[in-house]
């Protein structure tokens, strides 16, 4: 499947109003990050304030001369200020991290999900599946997941880390060394060829030092790629635990390298399609808060539409299952033969053909729909053989009867159906593809209630 084709794909699940559905998502999503960012910003620069308050007080009663000694003074003063912002700013960065790992990230996976449902039906989704992540039972193995990814993630950027922190430790020292060297040999600065005496005793650390940058360059760049493949790699993690949450965080993590492995580069080459626009952003740059997720919107549903196209590789392939992401095949006719989801997906049109219109998978069927484990019965849950039913079931043609067998409450039920009382409802919200074939089974996600199929709140 080529760049346009994905995109073209976005733009029809974007069509019949949810691109502003979309757009809500997004701008909600934008407006929580930055009202977190600027509470704990407000809160960590009063103690920054305060340091700098007290340095401009004392720059306001010091008297300057233009001496060596005030000078010098004055640049440590301002050195000072700058090992406190720095620390300040890695504080902030701490804290930062530790929200994204209990909020944002479950936000995000919300996001995600929203867009991932939004393209297997019609209607746009509802708008509380943005906060699906924080429900009990999802939480917890959201923030595991995530966390396990993100570790990953860091754990490449390590060398990185450490080439920065020496080679910004080193230069501290060397600058206090510098001062304190002056500051010594002040007073003999007007003395013939003391500077130079001075740079000679600091030569051998400037040396030094710059060949810890080289150093540390070098390695910032190789792993810098190294980071840059990774981040590809591990990028399906986010979708496929906003399908299922529950799917272990180590399972996601190696899934979604699988899924990846040979098409990492394709979607580097889909990022790289929305320069264009994002140079185009640059231009609303006063509004980029309520322009940029409109963009967002558009880069989100082409994203969720090439996840669609490496979950539909890896069922094609082995590599899993529908049932294990969440998909569950439900069966309400009892003329027809039980179908799982996994046989459901693979029995649909390849991905790879070319459509003007969504994917013919999408097609809501007239018998058989898909029925969330929330709703339903879980799909690990030992289910009897025997239900009751009405006493004008139709039996289906496979099932074995006795001769009284019309008098019969009871009926034989596939044990691979996970059946529910609120199946009985007829989907009829997803997008149909004119030259589609109708199919007979519809698979729907695990953690998408009924009533987001029709578009209401959860």
């Amino acid at each position: 499947m080529t760049t346009k084709e994905i995109k073209l794909r976005a733009k029809n699940a974007l069509k019949q109003g949810c691109l502003w559905s979309g757009y809500g998502v997004n701008i909600t999503f934008a407006f929580i990050n930055t009202i977190i960012k600027m509470v704990l910003g407000v809160f960590l620069s009063l103690g920054l304030f305060g340091s700098l308050l007290n340095f401009g007080l004392e720059l306001t009663q010091t008297t300057f001369s233009y001496d060596i000694e005030s000078v010098l003074n004055l640049l440590e003063s301002i050195f000072n200020q700058i090992k406190v912002f720095v620390l300040s700013a890695l504080v902030l960065a701490l804290i930062m991290f530790v929200v994204k790992l209990l909020f944002t990230n479950v936000l995000t996976s919300g996001k995600l999900l929203w867009f991932s449902r939004n393209r297997e039906q019609m209607m746009a989704p509802a708008f509380s599946l943005l906060f699906n992540g924080l429900k009990k039972g999802s939480y917890g193995d959201l923030v595991k997941g995530m966390a396990w990814r993100d570790l990953w993630q860091m754990i490449w950027q390590i060398p990185i880390f450490i080439a920065q922190a020496i080679s910004g430790i080193y230069s501290i020292l060397i600058v206090e060394r510098i001062l304190e060297v002056l500051r010594e040999n002040y007073f003999k600065l007007s003395s013939y060829n003391v500077e130079k005496q001075i740079l000679n005793e600091m030569i051998p650390s400037l040396m030094f030092l710059l060949i810890i940058m080289s150093v540390g360059a070098m390695i910032g760049i190789g792993f810098g790629v190294v980071t840059i493949v990774k981040h590809y790699s591990y990028r399906a993690a986010a979708w496929i635990l906003a399908d299922n949450p529950n799917i272990g965080h180590s399972r996601a993590l190696q899934l979604s390298k699988n899924m990846t492995l040979g098409f990492k580069g394709k979607w580097f080459i889909l990022d790289l399609s929305f320069i264009g626009w994002f140079l185009l952003l640059l231009l609303t740059l006063p509004f980029m808060l309520f322009t940029g997720p409109l963009l967002e919107t558009y880069v989100n549903a082409s994203h969720a539409e090439f996840y669609a196209y490496l979950r539909d590789q890896a069922v094609r392939k082995g590599l899993v299952t529908m049932e294990e992401l969440g998909y569950v095949a439900v069966q309400d006719n009892s003329n027809q033969p039980p179908m799982s989801a996994t046989e459901f997906y693979q029995n649909q049109v390849p991905f790879e053909q070319p459509t003007h219109a969504a994917p013919p998978y999408n097609t809501a069927p007239p018998y058989n729909t898909a029925q969330p484990y929330n709703t339903a019965q879980p799909y690990n849950t030992a289910q009897s053989y025997n239900t009751t039913e009405p006493d004008n079931v139709v039996q289906a043609d496979y099932t074995a009867q006795p001769v009284e067998a019309s008098q019969l409450h009871d009926t034989v039920q596939p044990d691979s159906i996970v059946q529910s009382h609120e199946t009985a409802q007829p989907p009829g919200n997803v997008i149909k593809p004119d030259d589609a074939a109708q199919p007979d089974n519809m698979v729907l996600p695990d953690n998408t209630s009924q009533s987001d199929i029709n578009g209401n709140n959860l």
